[in-house]
């Protein structure tokens, strides 16, 4: 894929140019300015555009060239080009769970994490999980911006109605494999439709959520080595997945339900739970929901909410300016300090400083699901694995059918350690 995106890369970079927002604007006098890249589009986009201009204005002495792409691959097939291609931007934002196939290709420089100190960024900032993924054999590859989580998110007064609300406002009675289905149940019995709403038929990232994070709760790994079969707990995944099987009966929720589908359903009330990632607070907000949302739900023991992280990069310098380098770590200090206003869109920043604040705690319910990023899993580590891979659709391969036709859990969890084993058996680009 790298020697192809090299051939490439000179055809392509008029389209480039054609994406950018005032890349080819003049600096001022004593200014440096830095090129990037992001895949911020919608209500995000305009908070992200937003936190850079705050940033510009209180540092002139940095101007900030952004280019907006579409996430997924043309995203990631862009950058990859422009990186080994030579037009590499100064900084990009990725998705944390793609950073370890980039590595291996020299496609991305590492930080530097002293220099990152100096302009006030430590690892302490970080929640431990996420930093630990930025981090390929020793050396800080990625720095986060954010956890994006995969949550619970709940109606309080159909909660209420349903028993399932506590003293405290949390919803209760959901930790435990017996306790969420009967939890589902009840809620089932106020709205008269179902209970709970999970959207995956066709997403395989939406399974993808639901199984690592579930499986992560059992307490074991996967552990993913080039050319040897995977290490995982097979009993484990196969618990997991009959577990949502248990529940796909039409009542506690839907078997046959799609993305949109979930969405719909939660937020005209025909269910009063449902599983989706922080992306869609505004979503059940502009609809009128009274929203609240809690971390996934400990169904085995371990606590655990699946997640990705959206991180700042280094895309690879054949000859680095010094200026602009330091520009863009400066940059970066700048908008962790800014993710306040990151959290209106529903992802939690990663940087603690701001979790903690009075101001991030009075945000409801950000604040209420803001411990996810501090027991974060993420898709086992692979050059092939990740946001917007190829690999989340072969895991919905695998277990489509065990969830909406009711076919065997071992077999879907067969299919789905074929897929790990045949994968490891490719070899990574180069």
């Amino acid at each position: 894929m790298l020697r192809g995106a090299v051939a490439g890369a000179g055809a392509l970079g008029a389209a480039w140019a054609l994406s950018g927002c005032g890349g080819d604007a003049a600096a001022a006098p004593g200014q440096t300015r830095i090129q990037l890249w992001h895949l911020f589009t919608g209500g995000d986009g305009g908070i992200f555009q937003e936190m850079m201009t705050q940033v510009q204005d209180e540092n002139p002495a940095v101007g900030i060239d952004p280019v907006v792409l579409t996430w997924g691959a043309p995203y990631y097939t862009k950058l990859i080009m422009a990186s080994v291609g030579g037009r590499a931007p100064d900084l990009a934002v990725m998705h944390a769970t793609r950073v370890a196939g980039w590595v291996p290709g020299g496609v991305l420089d590492p930080w530097d994490v002293d220099l990152l100190a100096e302009h006030g960024v430590t690892q302490e900032m970080i929640p431990p999980a996420l930093w630990e993924r930025a981090t390929i054999d020793g050396q800080l590859w990625a720095v986060p911006l954010d956890f994006h989580a995969f949550l619970l998110f709940f109606d309080r007064g159909l909660a209420d109605q349903a028993g399932l609300l506590g003293p405290d406002g949390k919803l209760v009675g959901v930790d435990s494999p017996e306790g969420f289905v009967e939890a589902g149940r009840a809620m089932a019995e106020v709205t008269g439709y179902a209970g709970v709403g999970y959207g995956y038929t066709g997403d395989g990232a939406q399974m993808s959520r639901m199984l690592w994070g579930l499986y992560a709760q059992t307490g074991n790994e996967v552990v993913l080595n080039p050319g040897q079969p995977a290490e995982l707990d097979r009993d484990a995944l196969v618990e997991c997945v009959s577990w949502v099987q248990s529940w796909m009966d039409d009542t506690v929720a839907i078997a046959n339900s799609d993305y949109p589908s979930a969405v719909a359903n939660f937020s005209t009330g025909r269910v009063g739970m449902c599983f989706n990632g922080n992306w869609e607070l505004q979503s059940f907000l502009t609809a009128g929901v009274d929203v609240d949302a809690m971390p996934m739900p400990n169904i085995f023991g371990t606590p655990a909410t699946y997640g990705d992280s959206h991180v700042f990069v280094l895309p690879h310098q054949v000859n680095v300016d010094p200026a602009r380098r330091d520009a863009a770590y400066a940059t970066v200090a700048a908008m962790l300090q800014k993710s306040l206003l990151w959290s209106d869109g529903g992802h939690i920043p990663a940087n603690r400083e701001v979790t903690e604040s009075a101001e991030y705690q009075a945000k409801v319910p950000q604040s209420h699901y803001a411990e996810a990023s501090e027991q974060a899993v993420f898709d086992p580590q692979a050059w092939f694995t990740g946001s917007g891979s190829d690999f989340q659709a072969r895991v919905g391969e695998a277990l489509q059918g065990a969830w909406l036709d009711k076919s065997s859990p071992e077999a879907a969890v067969d299919r789905l350690i074929g897929s790990l084993d045949a994968a490891l058996q490719t070899k990574p680009p180069a």
